[in-house]
């Protein structure tokens, strides 16, 4: 997608990243329209479920699933707009693409996938502001990008990508208000950093960041107004916990999830 870039100046925390050889990535954000959030942990998508669902009862709602050094984590925010919410996972990609079709026969969108443990996981809600959702899969990263470019040509956005079991697959929507988007693949850690920088430089700003085969996927969007963002990892569960807490002190939310390696 070509585009004439305006560039907008905005204050950015670059905290320090130490490497690892198996790490969480956390997404942080200011002016996400959230008011409240949570998380939680679970060593299996059953105990998960329970979780989830006493989340649920507190009036949050579930924004993103990842899943790395055998834990699953979950993530949860109030004020997303959602009204109705449900999930659901499938070990096969083409049951769960099915699923996710009578899901939104239900009027379920698709908001958000993972895969973990030989599961894929998918998010669904009903409400907020996305529309007409579209989950694509293919064999090939080369097919995949193809398909990106004719997403963007047809007016959608790529909100989240998931490669594993040699399948690239990614959530399409129209109503995100994003001018433009842009992303970046690099195969080592020590990339990322100076690939997001120089993105936000150009007036960009992160949506999605994931470990994909063996890469690093950087999805960026142009929105309407600048947001205050920063990134950070930790090879511990327990520092990533501290991590979150440091940054929600400071009026950040936690609004991407990751797990990979350098």
């Amino acid at each position: 997608m070509k585009k004439a870039v305006k560039t907008v100046l905005a204050v950015v925390l670059i905290p320090a990243i130490a490497v690892a050889d198996d790490f969480w990535v956390g997404l942080f954000a200011k002016d996400t329209g959230y008011t409240d959030q949570s998380y939680t942990t679970s060593k299996s998508l059953s105990r998960l479920k329970t979780k989830i669902d006493n989340e649920w009862a507190k009036g949050y709602d579930l924004i993103d699933i990842s899943y790395g050094h055998d834990v699953w984590m979950a993530l949860y925010a109030k004020g997303t707009g959602y009204k109705q919410q449900a999930y659901m996972h499938r070990r096969d990609i083409r049951k769960f693409a099915e699923a996710v079709n009578a899901y939104a026969q239900k009027g379920f969108k698709l908001i958000n996938v993972e895969y973990g443990a030989g599961e894929w996981v998918g998010i669904f809600a009903k409400g907020g502001k996305w529309t007409e959702p579209l989950f694509d899969y293919t064999r090939y990263r080369d097919d995949f990008e193809k398909n990106v470019i004719k997403r963007w040509r047809e007016g959608y956005m790529l909100v989240d990508v998931e490669a594993a079991e040699g399948y690239w697959t990614g959530i399409f929507v129209k109503g995100t208000g994003f001018k433009s988007e842009a992303y970046v693949i690099v195969d080592e850690w020590e990339e990322v950093s100076p690939q997001i920088k120089a993105k936000w430089r150009d007036g960009y700003r992160l949506v999605n960041i994931e470990y994909t085969a063996g890469e690093w996927f950087l999805l960026f969007a142009e929105y309407p107004k600048p947001r205050e963002e920063l990134f950070a990892n930790d090879e511990d569960i327990e520092d990533f916990r501290e991590t979150i807490r440091k940054y929600w002190k400071q009026g950040y939310y936690l609004v991407d999830l990751a797990d990979g390696r350098d």
